[in-house]
This record gives structure tokens, sequence and C-alpha cells, in this order.
């Protein structure tokens, strides 16, 4: 019994006991000696206090049960709440011309994150999340809050879910296109620099945009899952959702999970270029020289475990760019792997490829980008990560090894560098 409890049930066991202790003060011994007749010993023989002790223990377990639910509603009886910390540092070495003041850097990082579930009647969730960080840095890792770059914390994540007919519905003004995902396209733990860089899984299709939205999904018995979303980036202003003027993103996705493999397609449509950013939104149309673009992305991957230790995956995206050219797409490729050596340590690797859809409608390859990291758990809430990323591009465009997208920023760049980087994670 915890300490809290025992506080407050000893001073209802010292009140039990007082009237016990004032009656046995008053019992004359004396005349108990004299009690011999058969009917003075009868009436002793009734004498019984098992009612008593019954009642004193009930007394004690209504109080222990107080304790309990005091205890647990000392944050709220309906709401739990859990979160991390992540701290890295990584070192750059860069050789694009274009970027001399990174080429030998050191750069530190770090986010915050707290997450809150609230169920009203056990079968559905509330879910706030909220973020801080330092996003603005060279090294971009996995637990990089992309939209935290201040030590405020900000409201990132806000909807309801609950089960409808078998399926999964979720809904609310702060929607995630990938909290909701039933489809798993691949297992890559893709939890370094890859997703922080730019080459995470279904990064074209589920890059995680947020907006008023809802989401759908349902995983039958027999392995097959489908869903989908309907986000409006723009819903919360002038522009509107499901307007001309605003930016909605629709996805669909279908895949089936067995025992040791799996595998699916998901689908992502776009009304205009997504907002990752101003500057990197408008290099995108800077580059293509268009006002408005659209894009149809599809993700395609699978995954094979073949023993308890090992996961392998396979994946690639395709992207359509409606910018009216002989050829209008551009594709991806990536293969990963995790192995578990036991449950407190793995190690993960990955490599991807990737080209780029030239004005002219031409397809260039962009380079190859790889990753390899190793993972230990120190305890169930100490988790340290370290690795290193490397960029080999392929193009040499003017003075650097990247494609220009113009005005303030760039897209779709893949520099000379390699990152070394260390992170350590509390989960609390």
């Amino acid at each position: 019994m915890k300490l809290f409890q025992k506080l407050l049930i000893t001073p209802a066991v010292l009140g039990l006991m007082t009237p016990l202790a004032s009656s046995a003060s008053e019992l004359n011994f004396a005349e108990v000696s004299g009690y011999s007749s058969s009917e003075e010993i009868e009436n002793i023989r009734e004498f019984d206090i098992s009612n008593d002790i019954a009642a004193s223990t009930s007394n004690l377990n209504d109080l222990e049960q107080i304790a309990n639910d005091f205890e647990a509603g000392s944050f709220s009886s309906t709401t739990t709440m859990s979160g991390s910390a992540s701290f890295a540092i990584g070192a750059l070495n860069n050789s694009d011309e274009d970027y001399p003041n990174t080429s030998e850097a050191v750069n530190t990082q770090y986010s915050y994150n707290v997450d809150l579930n609230t169920s009203f009647n056990g079968d559905d969730n509330l879910y706030v999340g909220l973020e801080a960080g330092s996003a603005n840095g060279l090294i971009l890792l996995d637990s990089t809050n992309i939209n935290a770059t201040t030590d405020t914390l900000y409201l990132n994540s806000l909807f309801y879910s609950l089960p409808v007919g078998g399926w999964d519905l979720a809904v609310g003004p702060k929607l995630d296109q990938d909290d909701l995902v039933a489809t798993t396209t691949t297992k890559y733990s893709d939890s370094f620099l890859f997703s922080g860089g730019g080459f995470g899984n279904n990064v074209w299709t589920l890059p995680g945009l947020t907006g008023s939205g809802i989401a759908v999904q349902r995983v039958f018995d027999n392995g097959f899952n489908i869903g989908g979303n309907l986000i409006g980036t723009t819903a919360s202003t002038s522009a509107g959702m499901f307007t001309k003027e605003g930016f909605d993103v629709k996805t669909i996705m279908v895949g089936y999970d067995g025992d040791n493999f799996g595998g699916g397609v998901i689908y992502t449509k776009y009304d205009d270029i997504w907002d990752v950013g101003d500057n990197t939104a408008q290099a995108w149309l800077n580059y293509y020289n268009v006002s408005k673009l659209a894009l149809d992305t599809w993700s395609v991957g699978a995954y094979w475990s073949p023993s308890d230790n090992l996961t392998t995956n396979i994946g690639a995206d395709i992207i359509e760019a409606e910018i009216g050219q002989p050829s209008d797409s551009f594709s991806d490729f990536t293969i990963s792997a995790d192995y578990a050596f036991n449950e407190n340590n793995s190690f993960s690797a990955a490599w991807t490829n990737s080209n780029f859809l030239n004005t002219n409608g031409t397809v260039d390859k962009l380079g190859d980008a790889f990753e390899f990291y190793y993972t230990h758990n120190v305890n169930d809430s100490m988790t340290l990560k370290g690795g290193v990323y490397i960029a080999s591009p392929d193009l040499d465009r003017g003075n650097g090894t990247t494609i220009r997208g113009g005005g303030t920023g760039d897209d779709f760049l893949l520099l000379n560098e390699t990152i070394y980087a260390l992170e350590t994670t509390f989960k609390f």
C-alpha cells in the first residue's frame, strides 16, 4: 500500500480501535471469575465480534478505494498524458560550393512533445498534440518537429476518433494525413535522418500535411485493409475548404498484412503545390515557371520478415506533375532493412535513388542517399541513436550539384554531404 493511502487509512483504524480499548479498560476481571453458572458461560459464548470485525474491514476497504480513486484522478480520471524529449548533436561536412557556410558545421537540435488522450466511453479518443523544438537547424532528424522553431509549446494536432460500424473514424480541425493510416507499405524504422532529409517512408503521398479534415480506415480479419482521408489545409483561412481557392489533399489506400509479409498502395492527389514552406513552394513554381502546380502521387511498397530479427523493405514513389510536358512524371526507389540483435539493440540501413523532372520534360537522375544507424534502448524510457547519412548527387548544375528552383528557396536539391549524428530520446 502506498504511503498516501496509509496516511488516509491510519486515522480510521485508530478510530475503530478506540472503542475496543475503552471497553477493555472498564472490564471487571474479578466479576469475570465469578461467572460460573452454565447460563452465564452460555452468555459469554454468545458474545461474537465477527460482525464488528467484518464491518471494520469493509470500512477499511472503502477508505482504500477512495484513496485509489483520489490518486488516480490527481491528473484526470479520463485523460492520459505521454511525451518525449530529444537532444541531438551532429557534424555536417558539405562539399557543395553553393553552401560555404555549412561546409564544416557542428549543430545541435532538440524537440519536446506532449500527447494527451481522453476517452469518454472507453472506445473513443480525443487527441491533443503539443510540440516545441528547434527545427531551424542543419540536422533534421526524425524526432524534429518541423513546425516547432521556438521554445513555446504550440498545438499541432487536435482530432476526435471513434469506431463506427466496423470502421475507425477521425475528424478534427488539426488532423494530419498520417494520423489514421491502415496500409503499411514499409516497416522500416525510418527514425533517423532519412525522414528529415525528405527521403522518408511515403514522403510524397503522406508528408504529414495538417488541416481540417476527416479520415476513415478498416482492417479486415483476413488481413486486408482500406482507408482514406480528406484534408483542407486552408480551411481556417479565407480560402476555405472544398473551394476553388482552397488547397485540399485527398488520399486513398489499400493493403494487406500477413504473418511475416505485407504491403500496399497509397494514392494522394494535391489540388495545388502543398505548403511545405514558403521558399520551397515558391521554388517549385519558379522552376517550372507556373503559378499553380497539381500533383498525383503513388507509393507502392512491400515488406518481408524472414525471421524475428530481420525485416526487409522495398518501395517506390511515382510523381505526376501536371506541367504540360511530354513526360510529366518522375520517381524514386528505396531499399531498407532493420536487424534486431536483441530487444535493446538494433541496426538499420537504407538506400534511395531519386530522379527529377526537368522543365523540358526530360528526366534526370538526382542521385543517391544512404543512411546507417544503431539504436540502443538503455531502458524503457531512454533511447540512444547514432549513425551517418551520406548524399551523393549525380547532377551538376552551374557551380553546385543541385537543381535550382530560383527565388529565395531551393527544392529537389541533393548536396554532396555527410552528416554524423547522435540523439538521445527520453519518453515519459
